[in-house]
């Protein structure tokens, strides 16, 4: 089924706007992301969380953080099919367990979804089970486990402890003052991707602890099929001792133009009432940012 824009469409155009994509700890703080720059990652930190964020988007032409001429592609995306890529390395900065963290995005507003969308949420189902989502709410969500929603997943550790921050600082605040405070590198281990060099699963260390785990370390599908079940999420701890490493990738939405094809095919920039699509990864039980990206078509194209 399509419900792409006919002539007679009132709706935004989506070929006149241009993609901005904001990084950020929570959505007070963001700031603009240099698109396919994936060997230097935007450093987030906040009371909960420290890490780094890339974001890839295939044929990007929106706008950058300095007005310079956006990187188009990198050779990340080379024969994959993929239309863009979200990954992270980061350490929570207390333990939380598995079924709190969760991923997803979320709107202020009410969205208008298009007639068929049941279809586009069954599809996404088939992809990802534990996917939960309520697109006819005042404030509209969907939402999955992180470790149900991730592609890829390689948790290794790290011998620097977190230093403590007091609530509303950050770990780059504290290192103005403190001439001690560990790097971002020290903390999170080097960022050794980019190009074509891609994340590998290596989850092993997600088990630890735990006895009869029957999950590869390096397989993809039994991971996240283990985490399915929500009294295995319960029991299993991400630690503040270790640096967990994640990718998401899809071939289903090109953020270029907010066209997506899963089920149906549609452009969601009219139904979302000129709201960005803000992707985040929180605590669900106290509703805690870890950290935020947005993707916004808000903007026109300079004529």
């Amino acid at each position: 089924m399509d419900y792409f824009f006919g002539s007679g469409s009132t709706g935004p155009d989506p070929s006149k706007r241009k993609l901005c994509v904001r990084i950020g700890p929570n959505t007070q703080n963001l700031k603009v992301y240099n698109v396919n720059d994936d060997s230097q990652p935007q450093f987030v930190d906040s009371e909960y969380f420290t890490g780094h964020i890339a974001v890839r988007v295939k044929n990007f032409r929106g706008f950058t953080p300095d007005d310079t001429p956006p990187i188009a592609i990198t050779p990340y995306f080379g024969t994959r099919r993929r239309l863009f890529s979200i990954q992270f390395s980061g350490r929570f900065r207390k333990e939380y367990s598995v079924d709190d963290v969760v991923f997803g995005a979320e709107f202020e507003n009410k969205v208008n979804p298009p007639t068929g969308t049941w279809v586009a949420l069954k599809f996404a189902n088939l992809i990802d089970p534990a996917l939960l989502a309520d697109v006819y709410a005042e404030k509209p969500w969907l939402y999955s486990p992180m470790l149900c929603s991730m592609n890829t997943l390689n948790v290794q550790p790290s011998s620097t402890a977190l230093p403590s921050v007091s609530a509303g600082h950050s770990v780059s605040e504290l290192a103005s003052k403190v001439q001690t405070t560990p790097s971002p590198a020290e903390l999170l281990g080097a960022w050794t991707w980019g190009g074509e060099v891609e994340l590998k699963e290596e989850n092993t260390l997600m088990f630890e602890g735990i006895d009869d785990v029957a999950v590869a370390s390096d397989d993809v599908n039994e991971r996240r099929a283990y985490f399915r079940d929500q009294q295995t999420r319960q029991d299993t701890i991400f630690k503040p001792s270790q640096v967990y490493h994640c990718e998401i990738f899809a071939p289903f939405i090109d953020l270029n133009t907010f066209d997506l094809s899963l089920g149906i095919n549609i452009n969601l920039l009219r139904y979302l009432n000129d709201q960005p699509i803000r992707l985040m990864a929180k605590s669900q039980k106290d509703n805690t940012p870890f950290f935020v990206i947005e993707f916004d078509l808000s903007q026109e194209i300079d004529s």
